[in-house]
């Protein structure tokens, strides 16, 4: 079957051509644009299909939550209806959430597109967990179906966060401050990384406008790189808090689903910060769960590699 994927963002949106097999999914063409300054998503469905020819059915992963039916963006202008889309283009559309897209394509990753933190021992029937921080942190629930593990809808994201030691309560303390309550999000997701240095920061009795990555327009990048290479102590310390953090999140999410399938860490930042979760902050928080500790040892823990994970697991949705 060809299927026409995208995944709409906030930002930019990506459409693909792809051609589906079974759960293998191969990308034909593939075009990223802008979305400033567009109407909306149907001028770009218009004019990638004129390039695409034939197309069986179609679906679009967004960032936010849908019905399947309808979607409207939180930071843009734009709604999309799946009836209007299948009527104007005679095409069958379905909407998925972002993160559902990436469940979705966990049915078609190989092992060559993965990195293991901990090899585990894993049971294929039982549940999975993908979760991925990112401008967010987005998390998804997915349990065996038949042949295939099929997302279930979820803003885990949004869980609260709960320390472990005292230095994580005061970083509790210090981020009620600003937010009241504090999710997860706060701390695994880019402005998450800001707010763990500007913590660090505070920790050390460092002025905030003397940062000199604080004042780069990508903080969390500079923040992130001056970490990885140590040349910014507080910066180091925020990216060891935030391997811990993820880790221990990822576990009490792993818990909950009793994801003996794996739990698998998508997103933008993962692989950028490969080297720092390999070096041991990530598992220890991940299997630091008491009397739950030897089983978080058999829990399979990989990093997607694979950049279209996403649209792979929209093309899958497309169908089914």
């Amino acid at each position: 079957m060809r299927i026409l994927a995208g995944d709409v963002g906030g930002t930019h949106t990506r459409l693909a051509l792809m051609q589906l097999d079974g759960v293998s999914v191969r990308i034909e063409m593939v075009e990223r644009v802008l979305n400033a300054g567009r109407p909306g998503v149907d001028a770009l469905l218009a004019d990638f299909l004129a390039q695409c020819g034939p197309v069986d059915a179609a679906c679009l992963a967004v960032a936010g939550p849908t019905d399947g039916r309808s979607a409207q963006f939180t930071n843009l202008s734009w709604r999309i209806e799946a009836s209007v889309l299948s009527e104007r283009f005679s095409l069958p559309f379905r909407l998925v959430n972002d993160f559902a897209a990436v469940g979705w394509g966990l049915n078609a990753l190989r092992e060559d597109e993965v990195a293991t933190l901990q090899s585990g021992e894993p049971h294929a029937s039982a549940p999975r967990l993908a979760l991925g921080a990112g401008t967010g942190l987005g998390v998804s629930l997915c349990v065996a179906r038949g042949e295939l593990h099929r997302p279930l809808d979820s803003e885990g994201g949004h869980i609260g966060f709960a320390p472990t030691d005292a230095e994580q309560d005061r970083l509790l303390a210090f981020l009620r401050e600003a937010h009241g309550r504090v999710s997860v999000e706060r701390l695994l997701s880019g402005p998450g990384v800001i707010s763990l240095y500007r913590f660090c920061l505070f920790e050390a009795g460092r002025r905030e406008a003397d940062s000199r990555l604080l004042a780069d327009p990508q903080a969390a990048r500079a923040i992130s790189q001056a970490g990885l290479v140590e040349s910014d102590s507080e910066a180091a310390h925020a990216l060891r808090l935030f391997a811990r953090i993820y880790g221990q999140v990822a576990g009490d999410l792993a818990l909950l689903a009793r994801a003996e399938a794996g739990v698998y860490l998508a997103g933008g930042i993962a692989p950028q910060l490969l080297a720092l979760l390999q070096e041991g902050e990530f598992i220890a928080g991940f299997r630091a769960k008491g009397r739950f500790s030897d089983w978080m040892e058999q829990v399979p823990v990989r990093v997607i590699l694979d950049p279209d994970v996403g649209l792979k697991g929209a093309a899958l949705a497309a169908t089914l």
